[in-house]
């Protein structure tokens, strides 16, 4: 027994200790202390959420563990699309020799349009404005 962990007498019926048998390594316990101390824990995080408008301490370390998991394949999705993205820029500066003032153009109407758009730019829309531009203009 852990220095950190006091004993207390806990009993329970015939029956209940077969369930506890029967069901304990599903939960990952290795002793029925550990299955009990697990839904001791369960049922007071159980509790305080009942009382409090925050989540039990299991369900938010769960929460956070597939958050986590999610931010790190976004992170690694949106690293990937970057290269491509700075791969596709040296390309396109190489070939064209652009005017300082026309990229600060370029720039600020880009800007306006991810803004219009809430960032859902489509290559389609930009072309179908460039004509109806170019048709009025």
């Amino acid at each position: 027994m852990g220095k950190d962990k006091e004993q207390i007498a806990f009993r329970v019926t015939p029956q209940m200790k077969r369930e506890i048998d029967l069901i304990m390594d599903s939960d990952g316990s290795r002793t029925r202390n550990e299955f009990l101390e697990h839904a001791v824990q369960f049922y007071i995080d159980h509790l305080l959420a009942r009382d409090m408008s925050t989540l039990p301490v299991s369900v938010t370390s769960a929460i956070d563990g597939r958050l986590g998991m999610l931010e790190d394949r976004l992170s690694a999705l949106q690293f990937n699309n970057l290269v491509e993205l700075d791969m596709l820029v040296q390309i396109i500066a190489g070939e064209y020799d652009l005017d300082p003032s026309y990229l600060r153009k370029l720039r600020s109407d880009s800007v306006k349009n991810v803004k219009q758009t809430s960032g859902r730019v489509s290559l389609a829309n930009a072309a179908r404005e460039s004509d109806e531009a170019e048709w009025q203009g």
